[in-house]
Formats: structure tokens, C-alpha cells, sequence
């Protein structure tokens, strides 16, 4: 986070740790939420535009219905076999293999993207995680410097936070 110190707020709603992240906004502060649960209402708040994970995901669905089909006929014009005049690349018989892998290569690209994107696994806890925060309360982490500790601090308060401290920023 920008900024050498770390303004940790604890929520008991998540009206108040809303307001707290629109009020870091028009500060133009960097901040940090987290929710014991998810929600799209915070989500709206936190984020305007979406991930790229959806895609990924979808590129790797595609790449594995290539895949599997590209496999199937490879392996059939390789090795031959006709049954009652059938042509040997039948697609209708290939449906399955598609499918299958099409599945297939659209989890692993999920898992991928969901690992490298979303920082998993979090085996640091960064400054200002708090375990109750993946329990009952909203945390709102907003980096901020030294001369502006206050007023941030002040200003959580003020919407509702339980408790507010300050951290050393990493």
C-alpha cells in the first residue's frame, strides 16, 4: 500500500465499511476490504470494472475443445479402423473427447488464473489483517503517510468503525 502507515478499521455492518471505502475514495486513498462473506454490494464499491478470469477461463474452455477434437481425429486417422462404411474422421463420435476436455482445460485455466491473480495462497499476512475479519467483521485497510494518520483515523471513526488502529505500512 502506498504510504508508510496502515489505518486498520474494524466494521460491525457493512453499511459503515462502505462508507469508509467511498470516503477513501474521495480522499483518493489506497484501501484494502475484507469480508468475512462475500457480497456484491461491496464488490460494487470496491470495483467498477471485472476480472480477467472469466476470460482465461474461456480461453482455456476453447483451447481444450481444440484439443480434444484435434486428439480424437489425430488418433483415428493414425490408426484406421472402419466400421459399416463410416468415414474414418466421424465428428458425431468425437462429441465426448470435445467435451470432456473442454471441461478439463477450462478448470485447470480457472485454478491457474484464480492462483496468480488473486495472490493465493496468502501465506504472509500483509499489515493489518486481522483473523476476525475472516469471522464476523469488515476490515477496511487504508494506506496513508504519517501527516494524514489522524485525520484518516478521525474520519473512520466518525462513519462507524468499532475500532480503528494504526500500523506500520510494509
Amino acid at each position: 500500500m502506498k504510504g508508510n502507515r496502515v489505518v486498520v478499521g474494524v466494521f460491525g455492518y457493512l453499511d459503515d465499511a462502505i462508507a469508509a471505502v467511498e470516503a477513501a475514495k474521495q480522499e483518493g486513498l489506497e484501501y484494502k476490504v475484507y469480508s468475512p462473506v462475500p457480497n456484491h454490494h461491496l464488490d460494487d464499491a470496491t470495483s467498477t470494472d471485472r476480472g480477467p478470469v472469466r476470460f482465461i477461463s474461456g480461453i482455456g474452455a476453447v483451447t481444450g475443445l481444440t484439443a480434444g477434437f484435434a486428439l480424437a481425429i489425430m488418433c483415428s486417422l493414425d490408426y484406421p479402423l472402419r466400421t459399416s462404411a463410416k468415414a474414418i474422421v466421424s465428428v458425431p463420435g468425437f462429441v465426448v473427447i470435445g467435451y470432456e476436455c473442454t471441461i478439463l482445460f477450462g478448470a485447470i485455466a480457472t485454478l491457474t488464473a484464480l492462483v496468480l491473480l488473486c495472490g493465493l495462497p496468502n501465506v504472509l499476512r500483509n499489515a493489518g489483517y486481522d483473523p476476525r475479519f475472516s469471522r464476523d467483521k469488515f476490515g477496511v485497510l487504508i494506506g496513508c503517510d504519517s501527516r494524514k494518520t489522524e485525520e484518516v483515523k478521525n474520519r473512520l471513526l466518525e462513519i462507524g468503525a468499532e475500532e480503528v488502529e494504526v500500523e506500520d505500512g510494509l
